[in-house]
Formats: structure tokens, C-alpha cells, sequence
């Protein structure tokens, strides 16, 4: 087991204070993670509002980020000061990962509220590899029944296209393969392409798009499969034969993800030189309005996958 492991709490008007604080209690009650040194990220004003965290504080470093006006925060209700508490726990949470020995899981942030703070802001991805000074990064979306990396994610679909383009095809691809070998001790991983085209594929018509896929799979002697279209890529029968799927854009690879494991998923960055994880959801605003408990599962699992990988 790794000695530590990063929380940060997310916005503090979303599901992640809550989630947190009920995944590290699931997580304490099972043997393999009694060693484990949980740190967690936040605001003691947001987190002493949860009967839960009273009862497992004792039991983890607790960073309090002291955020002026936190206390004024109502769940649900997103806005300049919940953005630049994210920000300051994700900036926290860097600072003491700086060597590079610690996993960091993250809360779901809003990347709007975030954005009020840091213009231009667009996710925990980019901005860590920003941070690391990381050019070749991709999220790979992790769950029992299927691995998806998305080669382009919060993106107009329109734009995609342009950004298809073999080099940087053949990069997502390698990354992929050395993720799926380090991390997974997958030693012949076997990826497939997703057409961007409906019904696109080797054998059929190709587009511009599918030609770029193709010619970028063809600069690897074995492995790499496709492009095949993607209405019958993600069948039970289809997937078996395959480790990962690259898909071309976000909903391509977040559709059947998350139909086929919407509550276990678990966002994993690729590229960083540190373990990441964050649940595959956002933060769910609305149920927090209405005083209803988010589901935890998917945060059980980026921790335990968080934890695995650090093993590894």
C-alpha cells in the first residue's frame, strides 16, 4: 500500500465534500486500507457539516483551506468563492505531490465556477499537465468491462476533425500502450480505433477522418486494430477482444462507458508522473440542491484504483 494518498474535496457545493468523506469511511473499514495515510483537501466550515467526517477525522490529515465567505456556500449553488476554494485545493494537493512519490485523487470541480477565478480554465486534466509541464497526456476512462481514452475531449465536435491527424494519432497510441503495459501489466495490449464516421471502417468506405486513423495504426507492426464503426464496436461479444478503445471524441467513448458503468468508472490521467484519479462524474448540483445523497461507488473506485497503481 502506498503511505499517502491526496483527497481534494472538490467544489464545496457539489457532491464532493460528501463523497469523499464517505468512500475514505467505506475504505477504513476494509483491512487492505487500515495503512493507508489519507490526506484530504478542503474546508473544515463545508466538511464539519457532514456527520461523517466527524466520525472518521481522527483518522486522516485534514487540510483546511480556511476559504473566506466559505461558510456562506449553500449546497448546490456554485460561484466565485467555491471556484477559487477548487483551485486553491488542487493547488495545495500539487504542492505536496511536488515528489512525485504521492497519488492525488480529485473531487469533481465546476470547471465554470473554476473558470471565474482562472480564466479559461477547462479541467483537472489540463491543468495538471500544465503543471507537470506535460505534453503528451490523454484521459483514460477506466472500468471492469471497457477502457476508453479519448483522443480529443471538451472540444466542439466541428473541431474535431482537424485535430485527427495521424502524428498525433500515433502518440495517443503509444501512450496508451505504455499506460496499459506500466500500470495494468498488460504485456501485449491489444487497442482498437473507433471510426469518427458512421459505419466507417476498414473494410467499408473511409473518410477523411478514417484515413488519418488508419494511417496512424499502420505505423505499428501488430496490436492496433480499426478504425470499426462504433454502433457495433462496444457490443459484450466486441470488447472481450480488445484492452482499450480509442475514441475520437468525448460522447463517442462516454456513452457506452457510462452505460455499461455509469456508478464504477473511474477517470484516470495517462502521461503525468503521478498517479491521478477522479470519479467519472460531475458535481452534481442539482441533487445537492434537493438534500439528496450522491452515489459513492465511482469515488470508492478511483481510490482503489488510485492505490492499485501506486502499488505498481
Amino acid at each position: 500500500m502506498p503511505a499517502k494518498v491526496i483527497i481534494t474535496t472538490g467544489d464545496p457545493a457539489g457532491c464532493g465534500p460528501d463523497i469523499t468523506v464517505r468512500a475514505i469511511e467505506f475504505l477504513l473499514r476494509q483491512k487492505t486500507f487500515k495503512n493507508v495515510k489519507f490526506i484530504v483537501i478542503g474546508d473544515e466550515k463545508i466538511l464539519t457539516r457532514l456527520a461523517t467526517f466527524k466520525k472518521i477525522s481522527g483518522r486522516l490529515t485534514f487540510i483546511d483551506n480556511n476559504t473566506s465567505g466559505i461558510d456562506k456556500v449553500k449546497p448546490g449553488k456554485p460561484s466565485r468563492i467555491t471556484g477559487r476554494a477548487s483551485l486553491d485545493y488542487i493547488n495545495k494537493a500539487l504542492g505536496i505531490a511536488s515528489d512525485k512519490k504521492i497519488t492525488i485523487v480529485t473531487a469533481p470541480v465546476s470547471k465554470e465556477a473554476v473558470a471565474l477565478t482562472l480564466p479559461g480554465f477547462c479541467g483537472h486534466t489540463e491543468y495538471l499537465a500544465d503543471y507537470f509541464k506535460v505534453k503528451n497526456y490523454e484521459m483514460m476512462m477506466v472500468s471492469e468491462k471497457l477502457k476508453v481514452v479519448l483522443m480529443t475531449r471538451h472540444v466542439p465536435l466541428v473541431k474535431v476533425p482537424a485535430l485527427l491527424e495521424r502524428q498525433k494519432i500515433a502518440k495517443t497510441i503509444n501512450l496508451t500502450r505504455a499506460a496499459l503495459k506500466k500500470l495494468f501489466k498488460i504485456k501485449k495490449p491489444r487497442l482498437v480505433m473507433a471510426s469518427f464516421n458512421p459505419h466507417a471502417g476498414v473494410d467499408t468506405f473511409l473518410g477523411k477522418e478514417e484515413k488519418e486513423l488508419l494511417a496512424a495504426a499502420r505505423l505499428f507492426k501488430e496490436g492496433v486494430f480499426g478504425p470499426y464503426p462504433c454502433d457495433t464496436l462496444f457490443t459484450e461479444d466486441a470488447l472481450k477482444k480488445y484492452d482499450c478503445v480509442i475514441c475520437s471524441y468525448h460522447d463517442q467513448g462516454m456513452i457506452p462507458l457510462k452505460l455499461l458503468a455509469f456508478e464504477t468508472a473511474v477517470n484516470l490521467t495517462i502521461g503525468l508522473p503521478v498517479i491521478r484519479t477522479s470519479p467519472d462524474h460531475g458535481t452534481a448540483f442539482g441533487l445537492m440542491r434537493q438534500g439528496k445523497k450522491p452515489f459513492i461507488s465511482s469515488m470508492i473506485e478511483a481510490i482503489k484504483l488510485a492505490v492499485k497503481l501506486s502499488n505498481k
